[in-house]
This record gives C-alpha cells, structure tokens and sequence, in this order.
C-alpha cells in the first residue's frame, strides 16, 4: 500500500472546519468518497484532493467563520 494515509471524521472535520456531524452526513450522501471499517469512516488523502477537484466542492462545504 506505500504510502496510504488515512483521515478519520475527526481529522476532517478539524482540516475542513466542519461540525463531525457533518463530515458523517457527506460520507452517507457520497459527497466524501470514505470507507467505513467497523463503526468508523475512514478518507485517502487522494479521495480528500479529489473532493477539491470536483465543480462546486467549495459550495458544498462551508465552514463557519
């Protein structure tokens, strides 16, 4: 696997800025492109670049100020 990383709804809510709740919410509705092993979702750093690459990701996400 080399160099896999891995972010939990912790780690991306924190980088993202967002309620953990919400991060949760993006993963059930496929915004977020996660696995979830055991009770927990889990995002590659390469699924994180391509949620910024899609049209309208910056719309889809907004932080609170």
């Amino acid at each position: 696997m080399g160099n896999l990383i891995l972010f939990d709804v912790q780690d991306i809510s924190k980088k993202l800025k967002l309620n953990p709740v919400t991060v949760m919410r993006f993963f059930r509705t496929g915004r977020l492109k996660g696995r979830k092993m055991g009770k927990r979702w889990y995002l590659t750093e390469e699924a994180l670049r391509d949620y910024f690459k899609e049209p309208g990701s910056s719309q889809k996400a907004r932080p609170k100020p």
